[in-house]
């Protein structure tokens, strides 16, 4: 693999067809690097930060509209284009951004809507991926289940139009690859510091050896699951052998970058 090799997607819906499409292009890059076993759990890696981004966005979209909503209550002559620039302001004030979206967080019942949104999708992505694999449109029935998905259709709606997407770039070259997985929305402080102590947390219980009690006592997800998902990632990659601490990184501002970097040659 002298030559550096890459390939971007964006991912809109997270269907089985996508996935399929991610695991082809997962293994064309294991088997020319000469790891094709490690495919398996190298997409399990991938899958698990692709269902957070898709967690997070949605979170992310609920707490902006919250703001919006504040910010023409606050400010009922503004124009929805100045309470737009009002919020793009917000977003690009870390501290600001933090401190309205923990206040709306605590008051508001974000977690239950996005638990919401995520069954409603479930059950269309359920229907869609029924089509997909028999090789068939949509029943009239399937149709009318997915147009009472009322939540979920207009939450995609929303992210259509304030273009708030999933990037997944892999690119390699003869002694790495690199998986990154950016959803194009911030995330908050709060949720970023939990991924640090929920890893933290996975990484006392493994040298315990006491991984599987880890999970156990994590079965709880109200809070949106948020950094369970990075400590099953850390469970993949110690198990292949990899350093979890050196192996993935997470890059935070405006969007969110999860990035895997994975040795070829210690996998080999």
């Amino acid at each position: 693999m002298a030559a550096r090799k890459k390939v971007t997607g964006i991912i809109q819906i997270y269907s089985r067809k996508a996935r399929d499409q991610i695991f082809s292009i997962g293994l064309k890059f294991a088997k020319e690097a000469g790891i094709p076993e490690v495919t398996e759990d190298l997409f399990a890696c991938v899958d698990e930060l692709i269902k957070n981004a898709v967690k997070a966005n949605y979170k992310f979209l609920l707490v902006a509209n919250k703001i919006a909503e504040q910010l023409r209550q606050k400010y009922p002559d503004k124009t929805q284009e100045q309470i737009k620039q009002n919020i793009f302001e917000i977003l690009k004030d870390r501290q600001t951004y933090d401190r309205m979206a923990s206040q709306i967080i605590s008051n508001e019942f974000i977690s239950n809507k996005v638990r919401e949104i995520l069954s409603q999708e479930g059950r269309y992505l359920s229907i869609r991926n029924k089509a997909y694999t028999e090789k068939r449109d949509y029943t009239d029935e399937e149709k009318k289940t997915i147009a009472g998905l009322v939540e979920f259709l207009d939450i995609r709606r929303q992210l259509k139009e304030k273009d708030i997407k999933i990037i997944l770039k892999i690119e390699g070259n003869d002694d790495f690859i690199y998986i990154e997985v950016t959803n194009t929305a911030p995330i908050m402080t709060h949720d970023l510091n939990r991924i640090y102590e929920k890893r933290d947390e996975y990484k006392v219980y493994r040298q315990q050896g006491r991984e599987q009690d880890f999970f156990i006592n994590n079965i709880d997800t109200s809070d949106s699951g948020f950094g369970l998902g990075y400590a099953t990632i850390d469970s993949f990659l110690a198990n292949l052998g990899l350093n979890p601490d050196n192996s993935i990184t997470i890059i935070s501002a405006n969007n969110t970058t999860a990035m895997l970097t994975i040795p070829i040659l210690a996998l080999k």
